[in-house]
């Protein structure tokens, strides 16, 4: 019996030895080891590389500018057109109630006829600048901002033309022909169908810009 009752003790004594062995390890553990355990098994997010915009060439910064200098220059321009060619024609309706003529007329009529063949030329050459922009667009912030500019000021030509101008042009040429040739001039007919025409070629030019500078700022979108 009291064989059985030490074998016992040992036993306990060692299962107990065993127990504070294991319990003292945890006890070293130190917290911030048992934190930083699963952390590590957990990959760093590595950050996304920025996509670097292509270097635009400075010589294409320049045709964009350029393109959208010329567009300006022809928006501001309109400002007055519209109201010299209504005068004009006010004028000659005037000169149709009181039977008499105006010796500056005919030269006010040639010179609106002029202005205007000149700012038709003046919008074909910045639409054949813009179309080649077309070919040599690339999608960068900087360019998309001048478009966008350009998108502007033709916008605005688009609704200064049409049917604004083509409608005051219009009106004029009526109001001609519905006057004698020896009051109005002799050439004052063709002369106001010139300028009709002006505006509608000027109108043409105009729907072709916009369509392609609206093709510009798509293209350039980054």
């Amino acid at each position: 019996m009291k064989k059985a009752l030490y074998l016992m003790s040992l036993f306990l004594f060692a299962v107990s030895s065993v127990y504070a062995e294991d319990f003292s390890t945890l006890q070293t553990l130190n917290a911030a080891d048992l934190q930083a355990a699963p952390e590590a098994a957990v990959a760093a997010p590595v950050p996304a590389v920025p996509v670097r915009e292509e270097q635009v060439p400075q010589d294409l910064v320049y045709k964009f500018n350029n393109a959208a200098n010329q567009l300006r220059t022809i928006k501001n321009g309109l400002t007055w057109v519209r109201m010299d060619i209504d005068n004009l024609e006010r004028t000659a309706r005037r000169m149709i109630q009181t039977n008499s003529s105006n010796a500056f007329f005919n030269m006010d009529l040639r010179r609106m006829s002029s202005e205007m063949s000149r700012r038709v030329s003046d919008l074909q050459r910045a639409a054949y600048d813009v179309k080649n922009l077309l070919n040599l667009a690339q999608k960068s912030k900087e360019l998309n901002n001048i478009a966008r500019n350009m998108e502007w000021s033709a916008r605005d030509i688009l609704s200064e033309a049409w049917p604004t101008l083509e409608n005051s042009a219009q009106r004029l040429e009526w109001t001609i022909r519905s006057g004698k040739p020896q009051l109005m001039g002799y050439d004052a007919q063709w002369t106001a169908m010139d300028i009709s025409r002006y505006t509608r070629d000027f109108s043409y030019q105009a729907r072709n810009v916009s369509y392609d500078v609206r093709n510009l700022v798509t293209k350039t979108q980054p």
